[in-house]
């Protein structure tokens, strides 16, 4: 099976699973619990099936054991009977889950998407500004997509406006280890610690929680 790899990063683990066999393949590989089962029926398109049971699979290879998801009110996975969190995203072709102990979120997507017609929707008037400068202009918003959807998976938060309360601190793509981000929601500013990495042609983008300060 295309289990690709599993990165071990200084906050957890990172897994990464190329899913390329049928449906029916990863189904004979799974153990379905009779709630998994329900849950896995109630999926009527190939893909949407093939990405759970790749999800859980991956899960059960970084973990050890058989995992169980479950879902705060916010939509945020969370494992079941555990202090541990999780992320997961998907794409075409991947899923990719990061486990850790600390508030987590990651995010994957193609680096050719085209999202020039949304970028105002997404961007702070400030990060557009300074990408339009760049000659890296579509890895630079790709990354930033993928940046703010990995603060906001790493939150509990609802109703999200990613142009105004997430921005994502200038940086220089290969210039440092990691970059910024913050999430401005209510009375409280959250910082966040942003990295990322390439799986084929998809840009990876993983955070982790840094520190919260009130207004």
């Amino acid at each position: 099976m295309p289990f690709l790899k599993k990165i071990v990063t200084e906050n957890g683990v990172i897994g990464i699973w190329k899913i390329t066999e049928p449906a029916g393949s990863l189904i004979s590989a799974f153990q379905f619990s009779e709630n998994k089962k329900t849950v896995f029926q109630n999926f009527k398109g190939e893909r949407r099936q093939k990405e759970y049971l790749a999800t859980r699979l991956l899960l059960q290879n970084i973990l050890g054991e058989e995992a169980e998801v479950i879902y705060h009110e916010s939509g945020k996975p969370l494992l079941k009977n555990s202090t541990l969190n999780i992320s997961i995203s998907h794409s075409s072709d991947y899923v990719v889950v990061f486990v850790s102990k600390e508030m987590c979120g990651i995010d994957i997507e193609n680096e050719d998407r085209n999202i020039d017609l949304v970028t105002k929707r997404f961007l702070h008037t400030e990060e557009l500004a300074w990408i339009e400068k760049s000659n890296q202009r579509q890895m630079l918003k790709i990354m930033h997509w993928c940046a703010k959807e990995a603060i906001f998976k790493c939150s509990c938060e609802t109703g999200v406006r990613f142009d105004t309360q997430i921005f994502i601190t200038p940086f220089e793509i290969g210039k440092a280890e990691f970059f910024s981000g913050k999430l401005t929601a209510g009375n409280r500013v959250v910082q966040y610690i942003l990295r990322h990495f390439n799986v084929g042609d998809n840009m990876v983008v993983y955070c982790i929680e840094d520190k919260i300060m009130s207004l």
